[in-house]
């Protein structure tokens, strides 16, 4: 909080004399966590009462990088909770509470103005507590967006994973933070084209900043995966909503997140191999030394593959690209006020928009012909590629198309990616074989696996083109 207070970069915008006051805040559940079922909390400041949420509800209303909605406040807890608790059984207890200062510096933007409120203090529970702090910023959204850049690269800021209060309660029960949303977002009915996009944008932030922290750590594969699989995501919706949102403006976060989709494939490639092809040969040839050496070699692939992306998470190009990631749902760069077509555009319905969308995907998709098995390798994983692009698609827009028409349509384009996947995995592991040295042990190990995913590739090709024309001979959900 040092860096932040002595930057030149904040020094530059102040407008006026800093106040300081010291802040305590309360937060209240039951025994048995009733609120924080709910996803909710209940805090207590200078007398005051206020009931905010731990996460987002779905609804877009909570973009990344903002304050927690308050959704009511009152000079006593009862009005607040009434509805929420039995009075027979649940008796509000103090969980957790925020000690420190809040300093706020009055800012200037060229001729508007805004303000910086900057928390600095402890997080309490029962048995630990933790150092704790945020900085706050209001006033014209232009500004902001390139004021909290500049103070990502000179004071070294960065997005948190969660609300003070979800950080207060995780402090309490000894628990990291829950995540604010997982898996893929799923754009709802009467949501216009502009509103999809942010809540698509802002939910693949936030799973993408949620993992980000324990990625690196290489001491479990998931944290790589998930956030590999958010960066897909949103990249493929970049491309999706391209046409829509004046695809230049987006176009470094978009070369930002291929650089790290390489990053997190190169870590995720050694992880699938040393758990699936390589485990399976350790398994068939025991105590082999030959085996044992290879699979050593790859071991340190991996560590080498997680020390690079480790670099990249801590350096100033991650710290800037989660900053507008962050703020892309409310910043929102790529809308023009000078293009009123762009307007009408985006404040089209989603529907529509979903159905042409998804028609143009699947129309790429079925470019690649009936016939799969002649396909080299690098053409076959370019169509598994566009399979994972519609299947994107489908998550974000099947919930405004009749539900049992969407999971048949999905559960054949899952089965499609899922063989595709095992050809590919055959010809990943068979490329990695080739950075592991060479020698006649060597040789011989390398031979042992590249025989076994060929083996694997061979019975996969088969149900891969079953699965391909179950594919082609389904009707579009969307039409």
């Amino acid at each position: 909080m040092q860096r932040l207070l002595g930057s030149p970069v904040l020094a530059a915008r102040r407008n006026g004399r800093c106040r300081t006051i010291r802040i305590a805040t309360v937060w209240h559940d039951t025994a048995n966590s009733t609120l924080q079922a709910k996803g909710l909390a209940l805090a207590e400041q200078a007398g005051t009462w206020r009931l905010e949420r731990l996460r987002p509800n779905g609804a877009a209303d909570w973009p990344p990088a903002t304050p927690a909605p308050i959704l009511a406040e009152a000079a006593s807890p009862g009005p607040l909770v009434q509805s929420l608790l039995d009075p027979q059984s649940d008796r509000l207890v103090p969980v957790a509470a925020f000690t420190g200062t809040r300093r706020s510096f009055p800012l200037l933007f060229g001729n508007e103005g805004g303000r910086l409120e900057v928390l600095d203090g402890l997080l309490r529970g029962v048995a630990q507590e933790k150092q704790a702090g945020r900085a706050q910023v209001s006033g014209p959204i232009a500004g902001l967006a390139i004021f909290a850049a500049e103070l990502a690269d000179n004071a070294g800021l960065t997005v948190p994973r969660a609300g003070l209060a979800a950080d207060a309660v995780a402090v309490a029960r000894g628990t990291s933070p829950a995540p604010r949303h997982l898996g893929a977002p799923a754009v709802s009915a009467g949501q216009t084209v502009g509103q999809a996009f942010c809540l698509i944008a802002g939910h693949l932030a936030d799973v993408i900043l949620y993992w980000a922290p324990l990625a690196p750590r290489g001491d479990a594969p998931e944290p790589v995966h998930q956030m590999r699989v958010a960066v897909r995501r949103l990249r493929a919706a970049l491309s999706l909503f391209k046409r829509m949102t004046n695809g230049r403006s987006l176009h470094d976060i978009g070369q930002s997140l291929k650089e790290l989709a390489g990053l997190l494939g190169a870590a995720r490639d050694w992880d699938v191999f040393l758990g699936d092809s390589g485990a399976a040969v350790r398994a068939a040839f025991g105590d082999d030394g030959r085996i044992a050496g290879l699979l050593a070699a790859a071991a340190r692939k991996r560590s080498s593959a997680y020390h690079a992306l480790r670099a990249y998470l801590e350096g100033d190009g991650w710290r800037c690209l989660s900053v507008r990631l962050a703020l892309l749902p409310t910043a929102q760069p790529w809308l023009d006020p000078d293009d009123p077509e762009q307007a009408a555009l985006l404040g089209a319905p989603a529907d529509t928009y979903a159905g042409a969308t998804l028609a143009r995907v699947h129309r790429h998709l079925q470019q690649a012909g009936a016939d799969l098995a002649s396909l080299p390798a690098a053409e076959l994983h370019a169509v598994r590629k566009q399979a994972k692009k519609l299947r994107y698609a489908t998550e974000f827009f099947g919930p405004l198309f009749p539900a049992k028409r969407v999971k048949r349509f999905l559960e054949k384009l899952e089965d499609v990616q899922e063989t595709f996947g095992t050809v590919n995995d055959g010809h990943v592991a068979a490329s990695l074989m080739g950075q592991l040295g060479t020698g006649a042990d060597r040789a011989f190990a390398t031979g042992a696996v590249q025989g076994y995913v060929a083996a694997l590739g061979h019975k996969a090709s088969s149900r891969a083109a079953k699965s391909w024309s179950r594919y082609l001979q389904q009707e579009p959900f969307w039409c």
